[in-house]
């Protein structure tokens, strides 16, 4: 699912009319959203590879409340999807999109509740993040919910929190992806752990190095006189470099088999 939809909206951010589940005029916006399927698929392949559970755990709550958050965004703005209007590929998508979110919430919480019934504990701690890594995450943590939060309640603050022009719907699903990195940022924070945090961290450098990639690529609706642009690139680096200062050292690999549960 994820990997489609980053497909859907980074890779064919100018065609979301004719292929996704909604028209987003503006395709920066497209892309800005696509970026966290592209960070929970990377996070996904990673979390597959694992022994243990723990890192697994770790990105896995904030993508369920990234689900419950989409959903409910989706519920307020149903009558912009595509369910009776467009070609094919878009209604297909639409409906597609509907049916997963509704399903996967329950689904998620069902296979963390199941889980954790499992035998077995966290693995042992092996070399905590630095300090000053993890005051910026829980800054920036604080930062991104706020401007989250923010836009999912009120999207026409958008127009002052945002370097572009937003739907409703899109500002909404930017405020929503916008608190799903803040939630990547204090599960990282909360572990405390190079080793048990990486897959969040891989999340979030993922996402950081993308956001600027995006940003150059579709320069040109970007209003660089507002001050949110800027903040914008700054956040995205500081995203980029934090997260790279508490990915794990050689030295700070598990060895051996740990018995591991939720």
């Amino acid at each position: 699912m994820s990997a489609g939809a980053a497909i859907q909206l980074v890779v064919l951010a100018e065609r979301t009319d004719d292929f996704f589940a909604w028209t987003i005029a503006v395709p920066v916006s497209a892309a800005f959203i696509g970026l966290f399927y592209l960070a929970t698929t990377v996070m996904g392949v990673l979390g597959t590879r694992q022994p243990w559970w723990a890192p697994a755990r770790a990105a896995l709550i904030p993508v369920i409340g990234f689900v419950a958050l989409v959903l409910a965004a989706t519920l307020i703005h149903l009558e912009e999807f595509h369910l009776f209007s467009g070609g094919f590929p878009a209604r297909a998508a639409a409906w597609a999109w509907l049916a997963i979110y509704v399903v996967t919430v329950p689904m998620y919480l069902f296979g963390f509740w199941w889980q954790r019934r499992a035998p077995g504990g966290d693995p042992p701690r092996t070399v905590a993040p630095p300090r000053w890594a993890r005051m910026a995450l829980a800054g920036l943590a604080v930062v991104l919910a706020v401007v989250g939060l923010a836009l999912f309640a009120a999207p026409s603050l958008a127009t002052t929190l945002w370097p572009w022009r937003l739907a409703p719907l899109s500002a909404r699903m930017t405020g929503v992806t916008l608190v799903s990195l803040a939630l990547l940022a204090a599960a990282v924070v909360r572990i405390d752990d190079r080793t048990t945090g990486r897959i969040p961290a891989i999340g979030l450098l993922t996402f950081g190095l993308s956001a600027l990639a995006v940003l150059a690529r579709y320069s040109d609706l970007v209003a660089w006189a507002h001050p949110s642009a800027w903040a914008f690139v700054a956040v995205a680096i500081a995203l980029a470099v934090v997260a790279f200062a508490v990915l794990p050292r050689s030295s700070s690999r598990i060895t051996g088999n740990v018995g591991d549960r939720a």
